[in-house]
């Protein structure tokens, strides 16, 4: 028999809420909608032939992320199991069971459930249990729906206009299979009143209990409440799914969690008090529960209680996945709970779970330094970084090269070096090509052959196969051999000081990848014969690095871990490599015993997905990434190892030291990128994970980990590492030569004076836009602005308390596609005194009224100034075809290279500035992201540069009162050349109207219609090309690209 009922908490009855509770339960209630809307995502993809119960409480179906959407599908498959087990316990033992969904929702467990066992389900009652208000919103649906209702027989509460009034309270509907209780789960007595006044006898019933995320946002007493009374209502079973802080509340992932339900005022109250499952098991075995069993999700991804490996591996044919680190850790953050009660269960004792870490190998302190990066500079995800020292620089730079960024993978890279911004950094426009965007590529330095870029992907399905070459000295990108197959998070390590790189492993087009490559820069990729019988398993996202070689050609390291079959593989193998004949490169693959691994400790901590290693003296440095079944904790993220013989011992943790302890956030070793600098240091930049649904957590700046033995070579504290800029690398496509125009002995192109000229009459200014040339117009009266707008004049006019948005810079050539300058909103007058002080200050002036709807026009935004400044009779056609008239004003900054698809005229007031145009068709020699006008390239600094050594620029010079035409799609930088700047630009259309792009154009440079079709083209292309092999698809798309070069040429 089960125990004696619980009693209710006193005083529960009549239970009075204030205005503020009522408030919060709302939110909690708001919690629902989120949820039900990726349940519904879930049930359409991934169970397409069932019936789509979840469609009816969803207004408007939106497709989730395909994390969100296994997380989810997890969630789901855990109790839909453990529900499915319950169901076919009580059928087997005769008797009736009763299925107890504790702050339902909208979830649909009962018609899934008589839908997909329906033989185990008869006689099996189904109650939802929510708050009322809820609860009426869904017997409402369930009376409205014929899908829903027409499952259900003997049906009471149907009645729409008097409710549920022939049920007894706090029953809403009732039916043979299904009913409904709305009740506040802290009313416990009306809640039983409920069961028995729709199940009888509660002694001759069977129950489960579920709770998937509901009560965890009761108080942690009245949730403890629930499950202490659910212990002594009969034989029982009771399911939790919550959320939990395995390594505490300061991890990344639980920290992002947090501050979102925060956000929501829908705070987790028992995580604190139940942490980790250890927590979970003693709060169910001292609540009544005979036994309780266990698990993260994390674990149960990966127990055959709940899915098999077939079932597994077949989710990635119902949607492409690669999210496998924030799979980890949102699984790893939630936890299920099986207990059970009385004597009609098969109940024994279940010890607590244990929890692995390693505390048996020693800690060893290390001294981590933090540099923030403002803003969002240097966030990026699964890149590639590498070193690059520069003449006269005093420490290398650090560059983090492509990934993915907070919207999309990104065509550039990030610069981070020691010294002060600006200063020993030349430029680097990687203008003769470079790699296409991607993640989870590898890059490898081969010493003097260069720095080696190999494979990695765009979507999951779409890896490449590509590599490219980085000549360090003339910082260019040459294509080198491609690989044989398309890979991406293959493991790739430098053999010594040979100049040559081993390859194994990988994600292919067809899964896990089992090769293994040798890499010379001049024979290309070489498949190695593996000797023996031990060759490994196929898995990518392993860690993989050399520990030792020699002038003879042989090199030794270790093969640990990556992912198979969708778990974390708890391979571990040393492997001896022969490269003595490039022809013919041999490997030999033996098993490690791992010393100190009685309880798997050792095991778990070394083989990981995803994380970087490096060689420390005789020892191997392994960083981050994620682990089987459990969560990393702070201290064992980072761990040294040595292999000895066939053996592979842990030697020590590091813990990060700081003497601002308190100062350094806490790095989330993910998706980061890591390179080895001198001094025994480890630099990690970038990182980070998307946590499920509750946001995106980002490392902010950059992380130096001096390793041990570092501080006796180099005591001095580290220079702090600065984000010096963001780098455009994606100039050309590869595989599309550029025709070289002439240009003597290779010589940088010296600047074309752009004539000056004169006008007459408008038809002189008319023959100069046919002409499609940039001229500087000399001798116009512009009004009496040129002698008038002074700082103080223009203050005067416009008012200093008039509000205005400025670019403040920190450097004088701003970079819009590194967004090196921030946007301050302040008064004109204080805008105007710091200008005058010499700050890099830059004003393009925006409608007044409404600036992100209609273009700027100098006569509305400032009328007090409008009468100043007049287009002589020469440039009627720029007034009759006006489109926006916009007011500069600048201090020592320069504006970036851009075009403008309009034609304008660039009016000179007060200071005087120095421009380089370029025709356009340089546009094939600059680094310009498809589909924007702007360019990450300082030309100013890199025109005497290789990379520009084709284009042809033209040079003007502009003093108040010249006018500078500016013809469509030129490029244009420009640079002052006195202290401050005042201009007007005149934006006037110069085609028909019907070749503009349609729709909203604040600033003029929106691109044609026809370049905005021809992109949507372009990718319907591409898509048409998917289903081929990667190398046809490559071949045909070159072809194509060719052909479109030539008619744009011809």
């Amino acid at each position: 028999m089960g125990k004696k009922p619980k009693p209710a908490p006193n005083g529960e009855a009549g239970l009075v809420k204030s205005a503020q509770a009522k408030a919060q339960d709302d939110q909690v209630m708001a919690t629902n909608n989120s949820s039900i809307v990726s349940k519904r995502s879930v049930e359409k993809l991934y169970y397409p032939t069932e019936p789509p119960f979840f469609r009816h409480f969803v207004a408007k179906f939106q497709r989730r992320a395909p994390l969100i959407n296994r997380g989810y599908w997890l969630r789901l498959r855990v109790i839909d199991v453990l529900v499915r087990d319950f169901l076919r316990g009580v059928q087997r033992r005769g008797k009736r069971g009763v299925v107890i969904n504790l702050g339902c929702g909208s979830d649909v467990l009962p018609w899934q459930c008589l839908t997909r066992y329906a033989d185990s389900c008869a006689g099996v009652k189904f109650v939802d249990v929510d708050f009322p208000d809820l609860i009426e919103r869904k017997r409402r649906t369930v009376l409205a729906t014929p899908e829903l209702l027409g499952m259900l027989t003997g049906v009471k509460g149907a009645d729409f206009k008097h409710g549920a009034a022939d049920l007894p309270k706090p029953v809403v509907f009732d039916s043979d299979q299904y009913a409904q209780i709305g009740c506040d789960l802290r009313e416990l007595t009306t809640l039983r009143k409920g069961l028995e006044s729709m199940a009888g006898s509660l002694e001759e019933c069977e129950f489960i209990f579920v709770a998937e995320v509901s009560i965890t946002y009761m108080e942690r007493e009245g949730a403890d409440q629930v499950i202490s009374w659910a212990s002594g209502i009969g034989n029982a079973e009771f399911v939790l799914l919550e959320q939990i802080l395995p390594d505490g509340e300061h991890h990344p992932f639980a920290s992002t969690m947090l501050s979102h339900f925060g956000k929501l005022n829908t705070q987790l109250k028992a995580v604190s008090t139940y942490p980790t499952v250890a927590h979970q098991h003693t709060r169910f075995s001292s609540s009544g529960w005979d036994s309780a069993k266990v698990w993260t999700l994390w674990q149960a991804w990966a127990d055959e209680t709940f899915l098999s490996p077939a079932e597994r591996l077949a989710l990635d044919d119902i949607e492409p996945f690669d999210e496998w680190e924030e799979f980890a850790l949102f699984a790893s953050h939630y936890c299920v709970v099986h207990a059970k009660v009385g004597s009609g269960n098969d109940v024994s004792a279940v010890p607590a779970p244990s929890i692995p870490f390693g505390s048996e190998f020693p800690v060893e302190p290390a001294r981590l330094q933090f540099d923030e990066c403002a803003g969002t500079r240097g966030q990026r995800r699964f890149a590639a970084a590498m070193q690059l020292s520069h003449p006269g620089a005093k420490t290398p730079s650090v560059l983090n090269i492509l990934g993915l960024g907070t919207k999309a993978r990104l065509r550039s890279c990030d610069v981070f070096s020691q010294d002060e911004p600006g200063v020993g950094i030349p430029s680097m426009t990687f203008a003769g090509g470079a790699p296409s965007t991607r993640m989870c590529h590898s890059l490898t330095d081969l010493g003097d052959n260069g720095v080696l870029l190999a494979g990695g992907r765009g979507s999951p399905t779409n890896p490449l196969k590509d590599c490219w070459l980085f000549d360090k000295t003339a910082n260019t990108w040459e294509p080198t051999h491609d690989l044989p197959t398309p890979l991406h998070r293959h493991a790739v390590t430098a053999l010594g000081a040979s100049g040559l790189a081993l390859l194994l492993g990988g994600r292919g087009e067809r899964g896990a990848w089992d090769g293994c490559l040798v890499y010379h820069a001049d024979n290309g990729w070489t498949s190695c014969e593996v000797l023996g019988e031990g060759k490994p398993a196929a898995v990518y996202g392993a860690t993989l690095a050399c520990q030792s070689g020699g002038d003879t050609g042989h090199f030794r390291g270790i093969y640990l871990g990556g992912l198979q079959d969708g778990l974390i593989s708890r391979q571990a193998l040393s492997w001896e490599v022969d490269v003595s004949d490039f022809q013919k490169p041999t490997i030999k693959f033996t098993p490690l015993k791992i010393i100190g691994d009685t309880q798997g400790e050792a095991s778990w901590l070394l083989t990981r997905f995803g994380a970087t290693c490096f060689t420390h003296v005789n020892e191997f440095l392994i960083i981050g990434g994620v682990a089987r079944d459990h969560l990393l904790s702070n201290q064992d993220e980072v761990v040294l190892c040595s292999l000895w013989g066939d053996e592979l011992r842990i030697t020590r943790r590091l813990a990060s030291q700081s003497s601002k302890e308190t100062s350094i956030p806490r790095p989330m070793f993910v998706g980061h990128s890591a390179v080895r600098i001198a001094n025994e240091s480890i630099v990690v930049v970038g990182g980070g994970a998307t946590c499920f649904s509750m946001g995106t957590f980002w490392n902010k700046g950059v992380y130096h980990l001096r390793l041990p033995g570092a501080d006796k070579m180099v005591p001095a504290p580290a220079l702090p590492w600065v984000h010096e800029r963001a780098v455009e690398v994606i100039p050309t496509q590869r595989g599309l030569p550029i025709a070289p125009r002439q240009q003597g002995n290779h010589e940088p192109a010296e600047p074309t004076p752009i004539p000056r000229l004169r006008l007459g009459t408008a038809d002189d200014f008319a023959k100069v836009v046919r002409a499609g040339r940039p001229v500087v117009l000399e001798g116009l009266d512009m009004g009496s602005c040129v002698a008038n707008w002074t700082s103080d004049y223009l203050v005067d006019k416009v008012g200093a308390d008039r509000e205005i948005v400025i670019h403040e810079s920190a450097t004088q050539a701003m970079d819009f596609t590194a967004k090196n300058f921030r946007y301050v909103t302040t008064g004109f007058g204080e805008f105007t005194q710091r200008v005058d002080k010499g700050d890099k200050l830059y004003l393009r002036a925006l409608s007044h009224e409404k600036p992100t709807e209609h273009p700027a026009l100098l006569a509305e935004d400032f009328p007090s100034l409008a009468p100043d400044f007049v287009l002589p009779p020469q440039l009627s056609l720029v007034e009759e075809n006006l489109f926006s008239s916009v007011l500069r004003m600048s201090g020592p900054v320069n504006m970036w290279l851009h075009y403008d698809v309009m034609a304008n005229v660039y009016c000179q007031i007060s200071g005087s500035k120095r421009l380089l145009l370029f025709p356009p068709s340089d546009v094939e020699h600059f680094p310009f992201a498809p589909g924007a006008s702007s360019s990450g390239i300082d030309v100013f600094s890199s025109l005497g540069c290789p990379e520009l050594i084709h284009t042809r620029p033209h040079e003007a010079m502009v003093s108040p009162g010249d006018v500078l035409f500016l013809p469509p799609l030129w490029l244009h930088t420009a640079t002052p050349t006195s202290d401050k700047s005042i201009a007007v630009n005149v934006f006037f259309k110069d085609l028909e109207n019907v070749l503009y792009a349609p729709g909203r154009d604040v600033y003029g440079n929106r691109d044609l219609g026809a370049y905005e079709k021809g992109r949507q083209d372009v990718a319907r292309i591409v898509n048409s090309f998917k289903k081929l092999p990667a190398e046809a698809r490559e071949f045909y798309l070159l072809r194509l690209a060719n052909e479109l070069r030539g008619k744009a040429r011809g």
